[in-house]
């Protein structure tokens, strides 16, 4: 399956997308579904469940917390039960270590947004070698430049995580899609989308690219790419901040 894993709504500041025209476009587009991560707030999640019902098309929520060393998508089995952000990981900026102890105490999937996209500040960039916690990393994001998504997954390559994409939609339907993961086996809800990522089935992918099958050598999945290109980058240093 192919998700855009990282989408706003109009509840993240500067956004003014409608979780139901997201949808209808995603179907267009030949997306099978999209997850809505506004920044700090589980506030579209009726909306969202509305609009799958109206669309037919897979509409997930989790949500993008911020802290003093970057910004994270968090997906929870069950996002209903959760209570908004503040009570959840405590006022912003809070401590990325912190937030990821609670995040995964509760079950979450955790994904380094953007980690290298300075243009998004504050960037995690080579503090997400002392962070424990994660599932996975943003190796493909559509408004961040190449060379931040190239050092993204150069970093998950060291770490052994595999790599996410998502478009990070948030002003215009013609920013979605730009980038998305694709997913092993089926995905129909969140615990389901928790699991894979959590599990590493899980390959960034560019809309209109030939996917390559993943590497048998690798212990974990990594990214997907055009046909023609490596499975990995070849690093070009050894990333700072790891000894």
């Amino acid at each position: 399956m192919l998700i855009d894993l990282h989408v706003h709504t109009r509840r993240t500041p500067g956004g003014a997308l409608r979780p139901l025209e997201v949808l209808a476009r995603a179907g267009a587009l030949g997306l099978d579904g999209v997850a809505f991560t506004d920044l700090d707030t589980l506030e579209a999640l009726p909306e969202v469940r509305a609009a799958a019902a109206e669309t037919g098309v897979l509409g997930l929520v989790g949500l993008e917390f911020s802290t003093d060393h970057g910004r994270f998508l968090c997906f929870l089995a069950q996002p209903e039960r959760l209570a908004e952000v503040p009570g959840l990981f405590g006022p912003a900026p809070r401590p990325a270590r912190a937030a990821l102890i609670r995040a995964t105490g509760l079950g979450a999937a955790v994904v380094a947004a953007h980690p290298y996209d300075k243009t998004l500040p504050p960037a995690c960039a080579d503090a997400l070698f002392t962070l424990d916690g994660l599932s996975a990393v943003e190796g493909l994001h559509g408004r961040s430049r190449s060379g931040a998504n190239d050092l993204a997954v150069e970093a998950a390559d060291h770490l052994g995580l595999p790599c996410t994409g998502g478009s990070g939609a948030l002003a215009s339907l013609d920013e979605l899609g730009t980038a998305a993961t694709l997913f092993r086996d089926p995905v129909s809800d969140e615990a389901g989308l928790v699991a894979q990522l959590r599990a590493g089935t899980c390959w960034a992918a560019a809309l209109g690219v030939t996917l390559s099958a993943p590497s048998e050598a690798a212990s974990r999945p990594g990214t997907r790419r055009d046909a023609s290109r490596p499975a990995r980058p070849t690093p070009r240093s050894r990333p700072a901040g790891r000894s």
